[in-house]
């Protein structure tokens, strides 16, 4: 007890490293009867979780944490993640026993075969090619893409039930194929320990949201949790799957929101639009709400004495303080209530996840008006510049790393790719992008209140 006390910080620190000991040992028991490929998943989910357990365990244990030293750690542990990934793509598979093939492994053994499955009133095949377990097959559309795969699908069906999955795409001379693939290969696999994960990093969010913005940072678990239900509200509208969100706790933001990929292949490009676009939408709407919410009440008098110059950090809340405010702005002090941060911080998570690039969601509504070349270049465009950016500024490099290793890739095509979304879609992908650039630039004195 003595010793303890005589320890700078108390006993809180000798408690958390026995308890990340007894962590390291429990993972290592578990480890013993598993494989390496298992063993080095469950090293990427410690690599995942290590910075923000340690994080949260200092905290809590008072002790303070340099944003450096996090920053540093963070990109450590992501480098490692993206390390062992290497590893295990690498890890030799020892040849499975040879079995009887199942009369579904290849779809098509001629020409002539597809032909006469697929039929010519709606796509007319030329040429095909095996392609893994599937086929591509070449030709000329006959109709609107939308009754092609419609029709083709419900040949495919009449003969193999729901074995395969039917794709209408363009290749790489732009020429419409239809690539045919086991439904077993398009199924995602199965990801048991993926809840609990998501769970608890969604309390570590909580946390060091509530570390940001005291108590009123909860708030911002509420946006980042209705930006989520808006994601699922269209993948239910559609029909399809998605898997439990990860989420990115940060240490200036509070959190960075979620990653949530798709479990199941969407139907066209307008599904995929129209489920990137609702998280986004619904998010930046509650935190709209929240910041006129609280402009409201700092007008009246609540909220914590600031300069006004703190609100031209960004050229939307700037606006809208100039709305509601109005001449209180010219005083050299104003209250600002917590809402008005807690709604200004989701509205910059709204525009981090609106940039183009990869799999967030302005590079899924990228990718679905203008397609995955354009993606493939506003993505590492949009990177170059967050890493120019983030030499000032540690959360933006946070957020470009995380981009390039985790995040750069875009979402799998459609089922039925070559239907384009309607001009209002493309409109609103320009107004999306807008308003991103809106919440992350600042305009001092730009609206007439210098002080």
């Amino acid at each position: 007890m003595m010793l303890m006390m005589a320890l700078p910080y108390g006993w809180k620190p000798a408690l958390l490293m026995g308890g990340l000991l007894l962590v390291v040992l429990g993972v290592w028991l578990r480890s013993r009867h598993l494989s390496l490929d298992q063993r080095l998943a469950w090293a990427q989910w410690a690599l995942l979780v290590l910075p923000w357990g340690l994080w949260l365990g200092l905290v809590l244990a008072g002790i303070p944490v340099p944003l450096t030293g996090m920053v540093l750690l963070l990109l450590g542990t992501l480098l490692g993640y993206v390390a062992v990934a290497s590893w295990r793509q690498r890890l030799v598979v020892p040849p499975a026993p040879e079995v009887t093939p199942p009369t579904t492994t290849q779809p098509f053994a001629s020409l002539a075969e597809v032909q006469d499955v697929l039929g010519w009133d709606q796509f007319l095949a030329t040429e095909w090619h095996p392609c893994r377990a599937g086929v591509v097959v070449r030709g000329n559309l006959r109709c609107d893409p939308a009754q092609a795969h419609q029709a083709l699908t419900a040949k495919l069906q009449s003969r193999w039930g729901n074995d395969y999955c039917l794709f209408l795409m363009r290749d790489e001379q732009d020429r419409p194929v239809v690539v045919i693939l086991p439904a077993a290969a398009v199924a995602p696999e199965p990801v048991p320990w993926l809840p609990g994960l998501s769970l608890g990093l969604l309390a570590v969010a909580a946390v060091t949201c509530w570390q940001v913005v005291p108590l009123w940072g909860l708030g911002l678990v509420g946006v980042l949790l209705a930006h989520e239900a808006g994601h699922r509200w269209q993948a239910r509208r559609y029909g399809v799957g998605l898997r439990w969100p990860l989420w990115v706790p940060g240490v200036e933001l509070g959190c960075f929101g979620a990653v949530t990929p798709l479990a199941t292949v969407v139907p066209h490009r307008t599904a995929l639009w129209d489920i990137a676009a609702a998280g986004p939408a619904v998010g930046a709407g509650v935190s709209l709400v929240l910041v006129l919410v609280g402009l409201g009440l700092s007008a009246a008098g609540q909220g914590t004495l600031l300069e006004p110059e703190r609100l031209q950090e960004s050229v939307l809340v700037a606006a809208l303080a100039r709305l509601v405010l109005g001449d209180q702005l010219h005083h050299p002090l104003i209250p600002v209530h917590p809402l008005v941060t807690v709604g200004w911080l989701g509205l910059v998570v709204t525009a981090l996840h609106l940039l183009p690039v990869g799999c967030l969601d302005g590079g899924s509504m990228v990718q679905a008006v203008y397609g995955e070349k354009v993606l493939r270049a506003t993505t590492w465009v949009s990177a170059v510049v967050l890493g120019l950016v983030g030499l000032g500024q540690p959360m933006l490099l946070v957020w470009g790393v995380l981009l390039v290793l985790v995040q750069r890739q875009p979402e799998r095509p459609a089922l039925e790719a070559l239907s384009e979304p309607d001009d209002l879609r493309v409109w609103l992908t320009w107004g999306a992008l807008l308003g991103a650039l809106l919440v992350l630039l600042p305009w001092r004195d730009a609206l007439g209140w210098a002080a």
